[in-house]
């Protein structure tokens, strides 16, 4: 499964030259990944319902072009790597002529409502069937 996340920059998000800050991609892959559990069938409300999260313990960004305002991009969602505790999500974002941005991948760990690490498999095995094909 893969999702699209259309964002449009805003002027606030801008440094002094112009060009998007680095600190707001972590804020737009957020934005993306909560479209992918929405679009998945599991949204952040039911995760929350739950008490389950996927706690991000890694996050890697490569910045490949600078992206500015006003533009209009598109982030680019998919799965990689899963495991019963474990997920990994994979970013690209793009500009209007498909130019990638900047590139990313985030890694979580799936916590329970005591915040310790848990298996979505045993607790959730929908989810983690839904996780498998997507």
């Amino acid at each position: 499964m893969e999702t699209t996340t259309i964002i449009e920059t805003r002027y606030p998000e801008c440094d002094r030259m112009g060009i998007i800050h680095h600190a707001v991609y972590p804020v737009w892959y957020e934005i993306a990944r909560m479209d992918f559990f929405a679009a998945l069938g599991f949204s952040f409300t039911d995760m929350d319902k739950l008490g389950v999260n996927p706690a991000i313990v890694d996050l890697r960004l490569q910045y490949k072009a600078p992206a500015s305002y006003p533009q209009t991009l598109k982030v680019t969602t998919r799965r990689g790597e899963l495991a019963p505790r474990k997920l990994e999500l994979l970013y690209e974002i793009t500009d209007e002529s498909g130019v990638v941005i900047n590139t990313a991948r985030t890694f979580h760990v799936w916590t329970g409502p005591d915040g310790r690490a848990c298996s979505i498999e045993e607790n959730l095995p929908d989810i983690y069937a839904k996780l498998q094909n997507s």
